[in-house]
């Protein structure tokens, strides 16, 4: 319009006059007639962006899902949705055991820092897996862990999913006992 010179001017219009009495007609009976075709939905700003939020969460949860990255971290939260659902108080400590990153000897020897990937208790290699379910080193750990989730009314053994999902807080406390320094 600016190109073809156009000048727009903006004016206040009564409310009750012919020509926007016959609007307000006109548009009811395009809504209320049957061969009408809706030409305009109005949809809710928050309801657009709970669709477009779901939509890039699907997305991410299939290339997730496709990839071959982060398998650890998928054992503990296979569904994306989960994880973002939960408000971890994630530390170094949590984040090492949920990502098999950081102060593990099986992460150093991975990188050649190290040249024994083996746990201090000298039974396997020192992963986040073995230190939760088999170091002898954190059996006591482990055992208040369990007994917490039983009297909880949880089951044992337990997936990890389940630990990170239904025992989040009891999870937790098990990661924070964990003494990296000298494991």
């Amino acid at each position: 319009m600016k190109n073809d010179n156009w000048t727009i001017h903006f004016t206040w219009v009564k409310a009750h006059n012919y020509g926007n009495e016959l609007a307000d007609q006109l548009a009811k009976e395009a809504v209320s007639g049957s061969e009408a075709e809706i030409a305009y939905n109005k949809i809710p700003k928050s309801a657009v962006i709970r669709e477009l939020h779901e939509e890039g969460e699907q997305q991410w949860q299939r290339e997730r899902d496709a990839s071959t990255k982060g398998l650890i971290t998928k054992l503990f939260f296979p569904i994306i949705r989960d994880r973002l659902s939960k408000r971890l108080q994630v530390g170094i400590k949590q984040s090492t055991n949920l990502t098999g990153h950081g102060a593990l000897r099986a992460y150093y020897h991975r990188f050649k820092i190290i040249d024994d990937l083996k746990c201090v208790c000298k039974m396997g290699p020192q992963t986040s897996d073995y230190l939760l379910w088999e170091c002898e080193l954190l059996r006591k750990q482990r055992e208040v862990l369990k007994n917490r989730i039983k009297k909880a009314g949880g089951n044992w053994p337990i997936t990890n999913s389940d630990l990170t999902n239904e025992y989040t807080k009891l999870f937790q406390k098990f990661v924070n006992s964990i003494n990296f320094e000298n494991l």
